[in-house]
């Protein structure tokens, strides 16, 4: 039973219809030998009590009006008449006294063989005058069944005088012939019912697995991010009732993703809001300071005034330039557009990003890529601003008294393409670790503010996943696994 489960659903149906189509043929084969031999069996034991009742009537019509004991009409003319009896009815006819004595027979062979005795033991006599005198027993002989009946001969008084016994081989050689003619023309129908039963189950497998795997790949490709496709289905059959099912659930999803969609970008802009006010609280603070301080000064007529009035402007661009530089950020954050996806090579695009960072004088910039092609399904614009945010943020990392290393790697495995991005910078702490890609709004070149949070966004978009591994002063990698595309054939 195991290994049945273990199968698939097609090879269940293949096997389940040959395995009925061969189980059929054995029970119908079957039963066939055993009615046959049973019929068979009846047909004999019927025609030797045909035969037996014939020559009983013909002997007792004989002896009809004779009368007393068997001596009083064994004469050449009775014996005559069951040699007359035996060639007409085609059988053996053999005579023995009450006391079970043979004392007449048509053919003395069957007791010179051995296969009747010249008597008939006591307790046969007492059987047969307990079945009210008729008697049928059989016999194996010569490989053959030998059925062989006794009955009592009456005279004129109705009184039993002698014993008739007839023996009859039941040969089954016509009967064997037959059964053997009926099951090769029952092998032959089978061998084309089996035929046709495998190339039915070929079919009707393959119909029913074609469509469950229609099925099983639409339910594995559901997504949120996606807008998901619905299967058209006419039949009113099991699948039928599955794919409705899943239509529906279609339906439901995509209503869901609308309101998780909407909530989300309610809370994200929420969040946005909170976040922007608190950056440009910041500068406001100390430029507040400053203008309080420069009022003071006019006030009080302070000799300075006018290297104050030099400080303060210098002061103002700085605060007024990160003021400047948050709502670039926040806006290209939230003007980021749709993906418009694309068959990508990534060795392409990377060596592009590349050659724009190489060449500089505060760091080293190595890559290493595959000769073989790593084709992505993805936003080619989004995946070079992963590259120019995740290498802009490597070049920040590194200390400015330290020359920098920066790596750049691609690879593949079976499950997608891996890109790294290697620096030796400062490292980032264990406990920051998970607010990384948080969208907090910073000043600070360590590069963990907005500028992760859209790469992260984007790496999601092309249905891909980042990961981050840091250690304090030595450095950090960020991987970026990305599936594979295959092309259309």
């Amino acid at each position: 039973m195991s290994i049945f489960e273990n199968m698939s659903l097609r090879k269940r149906i293949y096997f389940s219809i040959v395995g009925m189509t061969l189980l059929s043929f054995l029970i119908i084969g079957t039963a066939t030998i055993f009615y046959t031999k049973t019929e068979n069996e009846k047909y004999h034991r019927d025609r030797l009590a045909r035969k037996e009742r014939a020559v009983e009537v013909a002997l007792n019509y004989y002896l009809k009006d004779s009368d007393g004991d068997l001596n009083s009409f064994y004469t050449k003319d009775f014996h005559d008449k069951i040699i007359e009896l035996a060639d007409i009815h085609a059988l053996e006819l053999n005579l023995f006294d009450l006391e079970g004595k043979w004392f007449s027979s048509s053919n003395f062979e069957y007791f010179d063989l051995g296969i009747l005795p010249d008597s008939i033991s006591k307790s046969t006599l007492k059987d047969l005058k307990e079945e009210g005198g008729h008697l049928l027993t059989s016999k194996v002989a010569k490989g053959e069944e030998l059925i062989y009946s006794l009955a009592y001969v009456l005279n004129q008084s109705g009184e039993p005088v002698a014993i008739m016994n007839i023996p009859y081989f039941t040969s089954d050689e016509l009967s064997r012939e037959e059964t053997e003619e009926f099951l090769l023309a029952l092998v032959e129908v089978y061998t084309i019912l089996l035929i046709a039963g495998l190339i039915l189950a070929y079919y009707l497998s393959n119909s029913i697995t074609k469509n469950l795997i229609t099925v099983t790949k639409k339910i594995n490709s559901l997504s949120l991010s996606e807008t998901n496709q619905e299967i058209p289905w006419n039949g009113k059959d099991e699948i039928g009732s599955l794919v409705d099912a899943y239509n529906q659930k279609v339906r439901e999803l995509e209503i869901n993703a609308q309101k998780l969609a909407q909530s989300e970008r309610q809370s994200a802009w929420r969040e946005m809001a909170k976040q922007v006010a608190h950056e440009i609280k910041n500068p406001l603070t100390p430029m507040l300071l400053q203008v309080q301080q420069l009022e003071r000064s006019w006030k009080d007529g302070k000799e300075d005034f006018g290297e104050r009035l030099q400080k303060f402007k210098q002061t103002m661009a700085e605060q007024i330039e990160t003021l400047s530089r948050i709502a670039s950020e926040f806006s290209s954050f939230a003007k980021m557009p749709a993906p418009k996806k694309s068959e990508i090579i990534l060795q392409e695009s990377i060596e592009k990003v590349v050659h724009l960072f190489a060449g500089s004088d505060s760091y080293k910039l190595t890559w290493e890529l595959p000769e073989k092609p790593c084709n992505i399904y993805a936003d080619k614009d989004h995946i070079s601003r992963i590259l120019n945010n995740l290498i802009t943020n490597a070049t920040q990392a590194v200390p400015a008294d330290k020359k920098g290393e920066i790596e750049i790697e691609l690879s593949e495995n079976a499950h997608g393409a891996i890109i790294s991005v290697t620096d030796n910078g400062v490292g980032i702490p264990k406990e920051q670790l998970n607010e990384i890609f948080e969208p907090n709004f910073t000043t600070k070149s360590s590069g963990t503010g907005l500028g992760l949070a859209m790469v992260k966004s984007m790496v999601e978009l092309a249905n891909g996943e980042i990961e981050i591994v840091s250690k304090v002063g030595f450095g950090t990698t960020f991987i970026i696994h990305l599936p594979l595309h295959k092309s259309e054939t």
